[in-house]
């Protein structure tokens, strides 16, 4: 028999003296999901969406800009209507340089040479030149590339000097059977150089000192943190000399007024520059004129008239990149970036580097 009894009433709180309430654990338990899946949900999941979505806005829009002005593909180069009647059949195809020349087998301005060679409708060019020169080795290779252009094509090419068409551009100006110049270009400048950097009072106040370890005396030609020693200046010279007679060569051969003239001929080559009238005076241009002049001469050389030709200018279509930002990171030459530019210069800094190039145009001037 039990003794508890009901009385009716709730029995009485407990007392715990002002303590604390025991001490509960919560935890929470979020369910396992692969790292892939959780990244696509939640806010960034939304965001990373909303990027891809617009990705492929850009993307469309873009494919659809390059089909409508007749573009091919980022790299290929296609040809623009330049002028004249653009359906006849015959082409006067001009190739455009611009900027410096740094050369390369996969330039711009080769694949343009390459596209006339294969075109057989193609019966003149225009060599539209706008730089200040270049590498000696990239001038010189492009300077190969058109005499081969003209071996096998044997048509008519006629120069059109832009703005500038100094040392190297001058150097690929020769190779055209005449040469046009607008009245303000600057021309000439022929000659070479090779920048020389001294840093050895740089290095002596930042206390870097050189130790290199070499198999001869000059193995360590143009080094830049120390001066050149009267032997490493010899060869160096030398070396210019060799240069500025091959150049000297080469315009001799394209312009034989100047060859048969040995005094003009050296007044033509101390690396001065020209303007176009004083060019036409000292033999180094055939005419002043602009490209639409240039296009006529052309023409007219390879018989044609101004009714059964056009005339098309080779372009390279913009990436997708720089359709999105409005940038074209280099130009058809292939050779100009600022990071091209920067390579330059390290190059130049690290090791001799052989110019024919206006000065002014170089990146640093002494």
């Amino acid at each position: 028999m039990s003794n508890s009894f009901d009385t009716g009433m709730a029995p009485p709180s407990p007392s715990y003296n002002n303590a604390s309430p025991p001490r509960q654990d919560i935890r929470i338990t979020c369910p396992q999901q692969p790292i892939s899946h959780a990244l696509l949900t939640g806010c960034f999941g939304t965001l990373l969406k909303m990027a891809f979505y617009l990705f492929v806005f850009i993307l469309l829009i873009s494919l659809m800009y390059s089909m409508r002005s007749g573009s091919g593909l980022p790299g290929e180069v296609t040809e623009r209507h330049f002028s004249g009647n653009e359906k006849a059949r015959d082409k006067i195809a001009v190739i455009s340089l611009d900027g410096v020349i740094y050369g390369g087998e996969e330039t711009g301005f080769i694949k343009q040479i390459e596209k006339a060679t294969d075109d057989d409708k193609v019966k003149a060019v225009v060599l539209r030149i706008n730089s200040p020169g270049g590498t000696v080795s990239g001038s010189d290779y492009y300077h190969h590339k058109l005499l081969e252009f003209k071996k096998k094509r044997n048509i008519p090419i006629v120069v059109s000097m832009g703005a500038m068409a100094a040392s190297g551009g001058y150097y690929l100006a020769v190779t055209g059977d005449e040469i046009f110049a607008e009245h303000s270009t600057l021309t000439g400048s022929i000659g070479v150089i090779m920048p020389n950097y001294d840093l050895s009072e740089l290095c002596d106040k930042i206390g870097v000192k050189s130790a290199p370890i070499t198999s001869g005396p000059l193995k360590e030609l143009g080094s830049v943190t120390r001066k050149l020693t009267a032997e490493e200046q010899a060869v160096l010279e030398s070396i210019v000399g060799d240069m500025f007679t091959r150049f000297k060569d080469i315009v001799c051969d394209g312009r034989p007024d100047l060859q048969n003239d040995p005094e003009l001929l050296a007044k033509v080559t101390t690396g001065r520059v020209f303007l176009a009238q004083q060019a036409l005076e000292m033999k180094l241009i055939d005419r002043i004129g602009y490209i639409d002049d240039a296009v006529e001469r052309a023409a007219s050389l390879a018989g044609l008239t101004i009714d059964n030709y056009h005339v098309v200018r080779y372009e390279q279509p913009k990436t997708l990149m720089e359709t999105m930002i409005g940038l074209k990171a280099d130009k058809i030459a292939g050779t100009d970036s600022h990071l091209t530019v920067a390579a330059e210069l390290l190059n130049d800094i690290a090791s001799p580097q052989m110019y024919y190039i206006y000065p002014r145009a170089l990146p640093i001037r002494e």
